[in-house]
């Protein structure tokens, strides 16, 4: 099966993010901390937070605070939880606002599909009718369903789904 991509825009209610953040720069330490989280029990622990709104299982990856300078930004690995809720000592937030959300739902036979997401959602974006719109928040979003994208079946015959999230506006 190849790609196959679809895109749909959602009126998006505000939500604390939290999680674990690294930096993201010349070198990529994302890969590691998702395994860290996946092992070492942290994900766990946010999954089980009681004012947690993100279905459960379902992790996403906030990327934002970029630097221009740098060419550095901000990578965290985390949930949704209320937009009030506590965050836990050693763990990172970020306040999403209410905002119009273009998602790229990108399907295939590869968990590799965060490769290439952006542009991809991009251009389905443009597509559609929208463009990016980072006047509210400047984040993108990877949304990993624990249904649709890590729940990894015996026979090998998977067929994975992955979201890609970008603030978005009608192009006009």
């Amino acid at each position: 099966m190849s790609e196959k991509i679809s895109f749909e825009v959602q009126n998006f209610k505000a939500v604390r993010f939290i999680g674990k953040e690294v930096i993201v720069g010349r070198k990529n330490p994302v890969p590691d901390l998702w395994e860290r989280m996946l092992t070492d029990g942290t994900n766990d622990f946010l999954q089980n937070l009681p004012q947690r709104v993100s279905p459960l299982g379902d992790t996403i990856g906030w990327m934002g605070d970029y630097n221009p300078q740098t060419k550095e930004f901000v990578y965290i690995a985390g949930i949704f939880a209320e937009p009030n809720a506590n965050v836990p000592d050693g763990f990172s937030y970020r306040d999403i606002p209410d905002c119009l959300m273009g998602i790229g739902w990108i399907e295939g036979n590869t968990p590799e599909l965060h490769k290439g997401a952006h542009v991809k959602t991009e251009k389905i974006m443009r597509a559609n009718g929208y463009v990016p719109d980072y006047s509210i928040v400047g984040i993108s979003m990877e949304y990993y369903s624990f249904h649709k994208y890590a729940n990894v079946k015996e026979d090998g015959k998977n067929t994975f789904t992955f979201g890609y999230y970008i603030p978005c506006k009608k192009n006009v």
